[in-house]
């Protein structure tokens, strides 16, 4: 018999997971919408199974939990960010929402990363 488990449990559960490992509140938040997100779409690879993985970047230090990503270099349009070792969702979502601010003054927005700890 199989029990179906709320998405908010879910999220909760996965929120606290990542923060007991020391991750940092915001960013498990976001990590935790993201594995949701992926599991409800039935994207079950890179939902709640990569919760292991992440606890175990954040624990080793592989992820740095403390760093912010930070603007290299720039022009109006486009952007060049380091994660310096952050977490991908962490840099992902920081890049996304300098790509909008970007597309609202230029009328495009061109954001490259590096140095951010993904999996792939």
């Amino acid at each position: 018999m199989s029990k179906i488990v709320a998405v908010k449990e879910v999220r909760r559960f996965i929120t606290a997971s990542l923060r007991s490992a020391g991750g940092l509140e915001q960013q498990c938040e976001d990590l935790a919408d993201i594995l949701v997100a992926a599991d409800t779409r039935g994207h079950y690879s890179h939902g709640l199974n990569r919760l292991e993985m992440y606890c175990d970047d954040y624990s080793s230090g592989t992820t740095d939990i403390n760093s912010q990503p930070t603007i290299v270099k720039e022009t109006i349009a486009t952007a060049l960010v380091d994660g310096k070792h952050s977490l991908g969702a962490t840099v992902g979502k920081y890049c996304m929402n300098l790509a909008i601010q970007k597309c609202k003054q230029a009328g495009v927005g061109v954001v490259t990363a590096k140095g951010e700890q993904c999996e792939y």
